[in-house]
């Protein structure tokens, strides 16, 4: 069984070297030749899985990405010709979740809200949403759903609720403190997330509010934020993602509060998840057992010692879980270093769209080492309250009091 497997992908040939003849090709390299013999497919977003690509493939039996992400795959054409076709979703679910946890409280040290009295409106309740849902509530932040879909198939079930939480309309979300977007990218249908953020939802928004984008650019109108943007009392925004990446409108930087290069997801975790996932999903396809863990390639990490100001409080205040939280994942260092590489325009020989797009594609491709709360043993003082425990428990952390 021969596997074509992207370079990218982290630990790749490690977990699949025992399933079959692994080989690699670089990142963005591939053509059609080079699946002349290939029985597996494994890749990550970069690469675009089109008729014209596969017109060589014919051993072709299945093909996976690494990625929670799908758009990059062309699942109409891959089920017309008879290939298997899978992905990696929720992966990457925590990190884009922690993600928004550092920015809600970074909106905290910036007084732009009250966190613990803020309602917090999640669009998309799939991989992402819900274990942004499962943070929220660990840590006691009030938040409601918007998913039709999701509510419709849970209707069918006679459930009201997902993971505790209620339904609203995008009328309710649009009252919310916060507005976190978690939906696919979907034009056309019953429920297209196109542009549904459009022109008359951010007129309606006040500069009370905060609007995070972590999910697709397309699902904000572009040209109507920035013009909400450069108008008097607009919504505070975080943006990790853009319409038309990686040639993506830089003049969104100006008016946006933080601002990352699509790397919501890219922690450790997440990527290797992402590896562990499609390793198990070749071993069923080829018929063998996996025998290979997430737990096998994860470096430890040095743990975490945090003198809380107020460890026999009944609940975590605000200040102690910043504290310990941006010790793990801080968005404000990846909106510095996002800013800072775009400034540079001087020293290359790019046409100005060409050094956008390939300085935001350079960013993820080359983006730090991240490592989500579950990577981290955290050590307690001795007088905290089991109820401050159990939500660094919740929220991954291994706790121990010293």
């Amino acid at each position: 069984m021969k596997i074509l497997l992207e370079d990218t992908i982290p630990f790749g040939t490690d977990y699949l070297n025992s399933v079959g003849e692994v080989e690699t090709y670089a990142w963005q390299s591939l053509v059609p030749e080079m699946l002349r013999d290939v029985d597996i497919l494994a890749l990550r977003s970069t690469t675009k899985v089109t008729p014209e690509l596969l017109i060589s493939a014919s051993k072709l039996k299945f093909v996976t990405t690494a990625t929670a992400g799908i758009n990059h795959l062309d699942k109409t054409h891959l089920d017309s010709v008879g290939i298997m076709h899978s992905s990696a979703a929720g992966c990457n679910a925590v990190a884009v979740a922690e993600y928004v946890l550092s920015a809600l409280l970074h909106a905290q040290k910036a007084q732009k809200l009250d966190l613990y009295n803020a309602t917090v409106g999640i669009v998309g309740a799939g991989n992402v949403g819900t274990a942004l849902s499962r943070i929220l509530t660990a840590v006691g932040i009030e938040h409601c759903l918007y998913d039709p879909p999701l509510q419709q198939a849970l209707a069918g079930t006679g459930k009201t609720k997902h993971n505790g939480q209620s339904f609203v309309d995008l009328a309710q979300i649009a009252q919310c403190d916060v507005i976190s977007l978690h939906v696919p990218f979907i034009k056309g249908g019953d429920y297209p997330t196109y542009q549904m953020i459009d022109k008359t939802f951010l007129e309606g928004l006040t500069s009370n509010q905060l609007l995070i984008n972590a999910c697709r650019g397309e699902v904000i109108d572009e040209a109507a934020l920035l013009s909400v943007l450069q108008g008097e009392k607009s919504p505070t925004v975080v943006l990790d993602v853009f319409d038309n990446e990686p040639a993506i409108n830089t003049a969104l930087f100006d008016y946006v509060w933080f601002v990352t290069p699509h790397i919501a997801g890219h922690s450790v975790e997440g990527k290797v998840r992402g590896t562990q996932m499609i390793y198990e999903q070749i071993c069923e396809v080829v018929g063998t057992a996996p025998n290979k863990a997430l737990s096998d390639f994860l470096e430890k990490t040095n743990p975490i010692k945090a003198a809380l100001n107020s460890p026999e409080a009944t609940r975590l205040s605000v200040d102690d879980l910043i504290a310990v939280f941006h010790n793990v994942y801080d968005v404000a260092i990846d909106d510095e270093i996002t800013r800072n590489a775009f400034a540079l325009t001087s020293g290359h020989d790019e046409t100005p769209d060409a050094h956008i797009a390939n300085t935001f594609s350079a960013l993820r491709k080359q983006y730090r080492v991240r490592r989500e709360c579950s990577a981290y043993a955290l050590h307690l003082p001795q007088n905290t309250s089991k109820q401050i425990q159990n939500t660094f428990t919740e929220l991954g952390f291994q706790v121990s009091l010293v």
